[in-house]
């Protein structure tokens, strides 16, 4: 009785792979893919990169504003951006390494565009956090445009955000 009962129960395991596992190798065959990736990459900087980079510092600074019930901020500083989030009647800087500041290549420059007008950045570096766009709590944005150029390799990256929250990211040919 015995003797059958173990073979019952090898047999079935000899038939096919756990959950558990499927997922260990889904796991190290995604792990491989973006080594790869990275290693495949060109280490010069690129305006696609880096404005891909910058749509996914929004759309998470969107979902935290959401899933948290915070309100955050976008600010743009000649080359560099950061996300900020308010806190005790002031704006002050996310702890969050994704939303550190961030500096953009020398070779790429960024323009923010509000209401179809460029948006001159005027405020030193002593002044205090203040975004040009708003990531609400309800998922809404404040509408703007952003572009990237890359002389070099003339090219612009644009990015828009509607009201809701839509972002759009498209490549355009430099003027």
């Amino acid at each position: 009785m015995q003797s059958s009962n173990d073979q019952l129960h090898f047999s079935r395991k000899g038939k096919g792979f756990t959950l558990i596992e499927l997922l260990v190798v889904v796991v190290i065959i995604g792990i491989l893919t973006s080594l790869m990736a990275l290693s495949i990459s060109p280490n010069k900087p690129s305006a696609q990169r880096e404005s891909l980079r910058f749509y996914q510092v929004l759309e998470a600074a969107r979902e935290q504003a959401v899933l948290f019930n915070q309100d955050l901020g976008l600010e743009l500083r000649g080359n560099r951006y950061r996300v900020l989030h308010w806190q005790g009647q002031q704006w002050w800087s996310m702890d969050t390494p994704m939303f550190d500041e961030y500096k953009l290549p020398e070779n790429l420059s960024q323009t923010l565009w509000l209401n179809g007008i460029a948006y001159e950045n005027v405020l030193d570096d002593g002044d205090k956090p203040q975004p040009q766009v708003l990531l609400f709590a309800t998922g809404e944005v404040t509408p703007f445009g952003w572009t990237l150029n890359d002389p070099a390799e003339n090219d612009q990256w644009r990015l828009s955000a509607n009201p809701v929250g839509v972002f759009d990211l498209e490549l355009e040919p430099l003027r």
